[in-house]
């Protein structure tokens, strides 16, 4: 028996992270980040694919047509089938959670750790806080009430109760602000496609925008407005990976390789195999916008059109897009936002103007008289347009569906939350009630 220990030490299995080795060194901890990031960009609701949320709620909202006649995902969302037991409620749901899990695994695997460095632990714990943060964000804006999950151990993981939407942004905010703290200005890279101070303080400024803190989110906003490392980009240059408009962006997995966007929305041929832009959206924009001149392309004599941001299909000989997540002209419309609500008519036009005249649009006015709500959601849903949901969470937000009425005449107020997944109500009901509706 003594001379079976040996035998008995077993190796992490080859497909698992030896959380001793991980965290031992600054380049080891710094590629277990880097595989969180990876997944963040593959699956789930930054997803640049079909499965994305850019699709999904495009289709769900007013933004696209599914073409296609199989029975597949984004069809359902188009046709408003949405049901506990779907595959992209079910998967959307457990892989964000399965990426929270690894993040939370580096969080406590780098504090605890000895072998990293002071400046290294903060970075790292300040890239993993936001996105935690981002993705619980995400998450309750999507199914509603949700849990907010902070450790790793699998017993209270399991059973872990959701808490109300307000409680889960303050802790989003909580995370946000913390990381605010420990990140740098400068990008860990040369690029900006890892999370820096900035990207801290963008996501910030939309948290307290969605909080209706409307102070707070104008002095984010602004940071970033006054931030002389961004500037607005011309909407034809705007979606390279050079654009200076970009606060953060995902890098493609290889070489040569671009934003899967690409692939996913443009169409060469007539009918469309998977979706289209839709006529709503198409109407919505105004003579002689250059986002529509430049973002979209139509295709085929019924002028059938599909979004036409990201132009590199496949790959080139170095990559010239990369996905880009969060933006500068956003920071400019949550900043309108903001000064129309605290009663600043001319800081609002001002902000609204910023972003039309790039676009080669005339100046408007606002003014009380003025419905301002209407002018903000229709610049953000030009500006904004298959972005990982805007036009979806603008509605909600702002309980206007009245306003995809006639693209959607059959919806109803419930779905503006997804359904819980009935396979994780099973498994904890203190996930339960079921959201309602469903």
């Amino acid at each position: 028996m003594c001379g079976c220990n040996d035998f008995l030490d077993i190796d992490t299995p080859k497909d698992q992270l030896d959380s001793d080795k991980v965290f031992l060194h600054d380049n080891t901890a710094e590629a277990a980040l880097a595989n969180i990031y990876a997944s963040v960009r593959n699956t789930g609701f930054l997803s640049g694919y079909l499965s994305g949320m850019g699709v999904l709620l495009g289709c769900y909202a007013d933004e696209l047509e599914a073409t296609t006649a199989k029975a597949v995902e984004h069809r359902y969302f188009y046709e408003g089938i949405i049901s506990s037991n779907n595959n992209a409620v079910n998967y959307l749901w457990s892989q964000t959670y399965k990426q929270i899990y690894a993040i939370n695994n580096l969080i406590e695997g780098v504090e605890k750790s000895t072998g990293i460095t002071s400046e290294m632990k903060k970075k790292l714990v300040g890239e993993a806080l936001v996105l935690r943060g981002i993705l619980h964000f995400y998450m309750t804006q999507t199914y509603g009430s949700v849990p907010y999950i902070t450790g790793t151990d699998y017993n209270d993981n399991k059973k872990i109760a959701k808490i109300a939407v307000n409680q889960v942004m303050e802790k989003v905010e909580d995370d946000l602000v913390r990381a605010e703290t420990l990140l740098p200005q400068q990008y860990p890279t040369n690029e900006r496609v890892r999370i820096n101070q900035a990207v801290a303080q963008a996501f910030l400024a939309r948290i307290y925008l969605y909080q209706e803190k409307w102070e707070m989110a104008a002095q984010y906003a602004d940071k970033l407005i006054l931030n002389g490392d961004y500037k607005l980009e011309d909407p034809e240059m705007l979606f390279l990976k050079e654009s200076k408009s970009a606060i953060w962006q995902f890098k493609p997995a290889n070489t040569g390789g671009n934003a899967p966007e690409a692939d996913t929305y443009i169409f060469n041929a007539v009918p469309a195999p998977e979706i289209q832009l839709s006529e709503f959206l198409l109407n919505s924009f105004e003579t002689g916008d250059k986002r529509k001149e430049k973002w979209v392309k139509f295709i085929g004599d019924d002028k059938q059109a599909c979004a036409f941001k990201y132009k590199q299909k496949g790959f080139t000989a170095s990559s010239l897009e990369y996905s880009i997540i969060i933006r500068l002209e956003e920071m400019y419309l949550i900043a309108a936002e903001a000064a129309a609500e605290s009663n600043d008519w001319q800081g609002c036009a001002t902000l609204l103007n910023t972003i039309r005249s790039r676009a080669g649009l005339p100046e408007i006015t606002i003014s009380g008289e003025t419905n301002w709500t209407e002018a903000v959601l229709k610049e953000r849903r030009v500006e904004l347009f298959c972005e990982f949901g805007h036009r979806f969470y603008d509605l909600k937000r702002r309980k206007r569906w009245d306003l995809i009425r006639d693209a959607k005449p059959n919806w109803k107020m419930y779905s503006e939350v997804l359904p819980l997944p009935e396979n994780e109500l099973s498994l904890n009901p203190n996930l339960l009630p079921q959201n309602p509706g469903y």
